[in-house]
């Protein structure tokens, strides 16, 4: 396994602002990367290190992977989001993708004064990989970018039972100062139970989640909300 310890991150787009429309193949290239890397993550491993302990209990109860989320920047006009959604649809078209969703984020607004989106795409090997923005406003833009990217980007980590989700999280925020939940989601309209957790010391982010539809191309998320 993988002894990944960053975050998800899409290169091209380091330097905080959306990728320009000529580096959506090479962004996306970056992204299935990211993806298949994450996949062969060592979960307990990564779980110690992003909380800077973990007890073996919390530990052993992740399964794997379920996704990962990818900052791709700040934007400053809605169309640039379109124009990557439009992107996505034309490889889920023709034949690179299983589906693509796109919604206004939940938690940038809430958690950071800016409007945001989300947009989660299906693998045709079912795995899933979502990518985030906020508009360039406000207070969030006095953030540096990698503090903005290391506060959307993600790993969602999976349980067995939508039990652990808040299980973990109240463990976690309980038991550790500088880890604090930040959203959670029970049951969504596809079954996913998820819920996040921002590390407030490392100004990161993980998630937690139960896939009650895993055993169907997995992502199909219809998750209205993310650390969106």
């Amino acid at each position: 396994m993988t002894t990944v310890t960053g975050h998800p991150l899409a290169h091209r787009s380091a330097a905080g602002t959306f990728p320009r429309l000529c580096d959506f193949p090479a962004v996306w290239d970056e992204l299935l990367a990211e993806s298949a890397a994450w996949t062969r993550v060592d979960v307990p491993g990564y779980l110690r290190t992003w909380c800077g302990e973990a007890p073996a209990d919390v530990t052993a109860r992740f399964t794997g992977v379920n996704h990962i989320g990818v900052y791709l920047g700040d934007y400053t006009t809605d169309d640039q989001v379109f124009a990557w959604h439009a992107h996505l649809e034309h490889l889920r078209r023709g034949g690179g993708l299983a589906a693509v969703e796109m919604g206004p984020s939940y938690i940038s607004p809430r958690q950071y004064g800016t409007p945001g989106w989300w947009l989660s795409v299906t693998l045709n090997d079912g795995r899933v990989i979502e990518t985030f923005t906020c508009r360039h406003y406000g207070d969030w833009t006095a953030r540096p970018a990698d503090e903005r990217r290391r506060l959307m980007s993600h790993v969602a980590l999976e349980v067995p039972a939508a039990d652990d989700v808040r299980e973990v999280l109240d463990r976690l925020e309980r038991d550790l100062a500088h880890v604090e939940a930040i959203a959670y989601t029970e049951a969504d309209e596809v079954g996913h139970t998820y819920g996040h957790l921002r590390n407030n010391t490392a100004r990161s982010v993980l998630e937690v989640v139960h896939d009650a539809g895993k055993k169907k191309p997995a992502g199909g998320n219809g998750r209205a909300e993310e650390v969106r």
